[in-house]
């Protein structure tokens, strides 16, 4: 029976977006009417894709990037949920869905419980109440710069649970206002009726997971584009290491790489996502702003990322080891489960030198054990199809 789903992404970022675009596109395979509704710059992927795209204000993405690199997860104020909420209630009115699937829109869980619609929430497991792994210290957390990274650790779980919960006033007060009752913390805000998790178990462990949490399997989007006619060039017997720093690194990072491994032994792939202009590119460089990620790691030996998760995954669905440089607290959460699982190295980035990653790459190319790791994940990966089941769920919620 068809069903009228309402997309409801942050448009302002490609992870945020393309997971329910990808899963929006099995969903219409299905014979679901689906419609997105959001702003920012990667709502151009479902428009281009023929999904009707409707208007609405979304937060501003430089607050995300500094509350996320203080550490904080206070992304949304009262006035901001005050807003989302009633500019919400107007579109289901007007939409009349009857289920929101959304991304990264943290008031929406509000909204559907006072509209009576059904929420289907995309998440990591790191976002829940269940996550199961212990969690080292962030560097960019304050405390931790004041405290060092060893000493921090052992208040960490104090320091989260003050913080899940400290920041989830705003929504409490607005929740209180409108006659419902309080949710325990960030974690509980975010959650919706059914819930997606982008990972798998090995990953991101849970404990005690609410029948309503299912594991999906990542999902991951890559541009369709062409591959670069000089992928075919590559001499196979050199290393070769792919750089990459999604949509939230920073643009010095491209620079600081042709310095390190210019005119080195290494092949050196790197797309820049439009962040940086380059000049003087040595011969060893292959550099692109977009192109398919997949297709590239067939042709590396090693991956160099932020750490966001899309590219994680990405790179043990290839068998890659990883080397990260995270630029805020969820992509050192990533990384430190990298190195827990012995697929990659977590470098810091307050403190990184070259010579750092140059010391991580030898090691990595150096002993085999990382491979052998990041190939045992590509054999568990092999067995999920995230968007597939992400459509199936929903479906079999909605009949």
């Amino acid at each position: 029976m068809t069903k009228k789903i309402l997309v409801m992404p942050d448009g302002n970022w490609l992870s945020h977006t393309s997971r329910p675009f990808e899963i929006a596109k099995e969903l219409r395979e299905f014979g679901h009417e689906v419609v997105f509704a959001s702003d920012g710059q990667y709502m151009k992927l479902p428009q281009e894709a023929g999904f009707q795209v409707l208007p609405i204000k979304t937060i501003d993405p430089d607050r995300v990037l500094k509350c996320s690199r203080n550490g904080r997860v206070n992304w949304f104020d009262y006035e901001l949920i005050k807003a989302c909420v009633k500019a919400e209630l107007e579109l289901f009115g007007q939409v009349k869905p009857d289920l929101i699937l959304t991304d990264f829109r943290l008031p929406l869980s509000t909204s559907c419980e006072l509209a009576g619609i059904p929420l289907a929430v995309i998440l990591n497991a790191s976002w829940t109440n269940y996550y199961s792994v212990k969690t080292k210290a962030p560097e960019h957390l304050k405390i931790t710069q004041v405290l060092g990274k060893r000493l921090t650790t052992l208040f960490v779980p104090w320091i989260k649970k003050l913080i899940v919960s400290f920041d989830s006033r705003p929504f409490n007060k607005f929740r209180r206002e409108k006659g419902l009752a309080p949710r325990k913390n960030i974690w509980d805000v975010w959650q919706g009726d059914l819930n997606l998790i982008v990972d798998i178990p090995e990953y991101g462990p849970t404990e005690n997971l609410p029948k309503k949490f299912h594991y999906i399997g990542p999902v991951v989007w890559e541009p369709a584009l062409e591959s670069p006619k000089w992928l075919e060039t590559l001499e196979p017997d050199k290393p070769t290491i792919y750089f990459t720093m999604g949509s939230t690194g920073y643009a010095r990072f491209f620079e600081q790489i042709i310095k390190i491994f210019g005119n080195s032994k290494y092949q050196c792939i790197m797309t820049t996502a439009g962040m940086v202009e380059l000049s003087n590119i040595p011969d060893n460089f292959y550099v692109v702003d977009y192109a398919p990620g997949s297709e590239i790691m067939e042709k590396s030996d090693l991956v160099v990322c932020q750490g966001g998760n899309g590219t994680i995954y990405q790179a043990m669905t290839a068998g890659l080891p990883i080397i990260g440089i995270p630029t805020m607290h969820d992509q050192e959460f990533n990384l430190d489960r990298v190195e827990d699982l012995g697929v990659g190295i977590h470098l810091s980035e307050l403190k990184f030198r070259p010579s750092h990653l140059v010391e991580a790459v030898e090691k990595i190319f150096s002993q085999e054990n990382y491979k052998k790791n990041a190939l045992q994940y590509k054999n568990i990966l092999a067995g999920y199809n995230g968007p597939k089941t992400g459509a199936e769920l929903i479906s079999n919620f909605l009949k």
